[in-house]
């Protein structure tokens, strides 16, 4: 590894912490300088050091159309502080996957890989600082020892009359003061330009250093069909039962459960209920099909998988119903069309999971991605106070 250090590991990282300082300190606005910038400068720095290897995979770059649409979401519509402290999470983990996509061949869009974005950082963010030491003679070595120490004993002697000076003339005091608040303006800068430089530095040597890493196997648990079909049919004899009720209160109403049922009370009530069991839904058959061989080996199991696929997507019709009864009434705001590109996206979700039973699907974890990165992007640019009056009118 410390032959793979150059001069274009360093200096690259020195020009990328000069810049985001220079535009830190520019009054401008604070998304553009405190995360647009910061970044562009790490994906690029990135690029530009590795552009050259022939390890480099340069499908990677798709990943750039998410990254950019959301990066560039403040400065088109503003959007809130929430969606802003979301969008460092996300970024965080598309750039992870970006950096990876790009140096490692081996790399596959999973959620078991997800936490080796840990690896880049913060991932021996200190200890990668050794590749910067310089080879040195014992002589040399010796002299850096020497002033070293002969620094720390004179700080440690003019500190002790620095006191004594300022105490006995206050001139000197203030003068001393004006100094020093002069130098920590830019003193916060160096610090600022070592932190991003310490970072960016890591980060760059990281992604070489994982670029043969293996991923991560998916670890099945052996869990007895037996148990796995009769768990099922519980869950779903539960549905059937909420079925029935639902068709009683949108048909007359005919178990009279309870009485003076209206469709107000309907629209109004249990919705995000509804939306959080489509989720245990979905959590359920997702460790079934990803963490055991159940739905493969067993037939039952897959019908029965099958069955709660389609009760999950008749709760998910069902709150989409709700919540239309409730925004023809209404209107739109900002949450309720949140709430329906989420219904959506599971909706399309479930989708793949069913072309996944049936048969099997390449580059899944691309395509998963690329549907969560999809809505979630629609989520920045359409769920804002803009568009709900453009469709309120």
């Amino acid at each position: 590894m410390e032959n793979k250090v150059t001069k274009k590991n360093v200096l690259v990282p020195i020009l990328a912490a000069i810049i985001i300082v220079f535009f830190h300190g520019l009054n401008i606005n604070w998304y553009l300088k405190n995360i647009i910038i910061p970044f562009s400068v790490l994906i690029i720095s990135n690029i530009a050091i590795y552009e050259k290897d022939k390890f480099i995979n340069k499908k990677a770059y798709f990943m750039l159309i998410p990254i950019t649409l959301i990066l560039i979401s403040d400065p088109i519509i503003k959007i809130d502080a929430y969606n802003k402290f979301l969008n460092v999470i996300v970024l965080f983990i598309l750039v992870s996957i970006l950096l990876f996509l790009l140096v490692n061949k081996n790399y596959k869009i999973s959620v078991n890989n997800i936490s080796l974005m840990f690896k880049l950082f913060p991932d021996k963010i200190f200890s990668n600082l050794k590749y910067l030491k310089p080879s040195i003679t014992k002589e040399k070595n010796k002299k850096i020892v020497n002033v070293i120490l002969g620094l720390a004993i004179g700080a440690g002697i003019s500190f002790v009359i620095l006191l004594l000076l300022t105490s006995a003339d206050d001139y000197f005091d203030a003068f001393l003061s004006k100094f020093s608040i002069s130098i920590n303006l830019d003193f916060g800068n160096v610090i600022l330009f070592i932190i991003w430089f310490i970072i960016i530095f890591s980060i760059s040597l990281n992604v070489y250093k994982n670029k043969d890493i293996k991923m991560k196997e998916v670890g099945l648990k052996k869990i007895d069909n037996t148990i796995i079909i009769t768990i099922l049919s519980v869950i779903n004899f539960v549905f059937v039962l909420f079925l029935i009720s639902e068709i009683s209160k949108l048909c007359g109403n005919f178990l009279q459960l309870p009485k003076g049922y209206i469709y107000s009370s309907y629209a109004r009530e249990g919705f995000f209920q509804l939306l959080f069991v489509t989720l245990i839904n979905f959590s359920i058959i997702s460790f079934l099909m990803y963490k055991t061989n159940g739905i493969k080996e067993n037939k039952i199991v897959r019908n029965l998988i099958f069955l709660l696929i389609s009760f999950s997507i008749i709760l998910i019709f069902n709150s989409y119903y709700r919540m239309y009864l409730y925004i023809d009434k209404f209107g739109f705001t900002v949450l309720r069309l949140q709430v329906m590109l989420f219904l959506t996206m599971e909706v399309v979700l479930f989708g793949v999971i069913i072309k996944k039973i049936l048969s099997e699907i390449k580059n899944e974890g691309v395509i998963l991605l690329s549907i969560m990165s999809f809505f979630y992007v629609l989520n920045l640019y359409l769920c804002n106070d803009w568009f709900i009056r453009l469709i309120n009118r």
